[in-house]
């Protein structure tokens, strides 16, 4: 019988720890994991929507600069077409994230729209560029909707990761 007694120990001992494995398992797939990927995924589109910006206040620089001649057409065209690929680069970002809780949800949609939407100013840019009859103004003002668009969601998108107080 005390033969048996490290045997009966050893299987407690392993029973115990495939329990606390179990355990620690179930609690790191709970609400608390969630919030922690939603956080993280949110960070990310954050990212995203900074890339997008930094894409839309080129563009108006391009524009400025074009506006008033110092800027070849080429060389702004050319800086605007970068600036189209790093905001549509933004979208498909943003588009293949995930994120479990619905707030986040709601944060990921706005600011994928708030992208999405800061894609046709640039692109009205090239074609502003490419000779289109619309002034300057008109490509100004619809680049700094969308930069506004793009401030309102990332303030969103922080204020669900509380990075920044509602």
């Amino acid at each position: 019988m005390t033969r048996d007694l490290p045997r009966r120990l050893r299987r407690a001992c392993a029973a115990v720890a495939a329990a606390c494995v179990t355990a620690g398992a179930l609690v790191a797939c709970g609400p608390a994991a969630v919030r922690a990927d939603d956080v993280n995924a949110l960070r990310s589109v954050s990212d995203h929507l900074d890339a997008s910006a930094s894409a839309v206040a080129t563009a108006r620089l391009a524009v400025r600069a074009r506006a008033t001649g110092r800027l070849p057409s080429v060389t702004a065209d050319a800086t605007v077409a970068e600036a189209a690929e790093t905001a549509t680069g933004a979208v498909h970002g943003i588009g293949t994230l995930t994120v479990a809780g619905q707030d986040a949800a709601g944060a990921r949609e706005k600011a994928l729209d708030a992208a999405s939407g800061a894609v046709g100013p640039i692109a009205a840019v090239r074609t502003w560029l490419g000779g289109s009859p619309s002034a300057p103004d008109d490509v100004l003002r619809a680049l700094d909707d969308a930069a506004t668009a793009l401030d309102d969601a990332d303030r969103m998108v922080r204020r669900t990761t509380g990075e920044v107080a509602p």
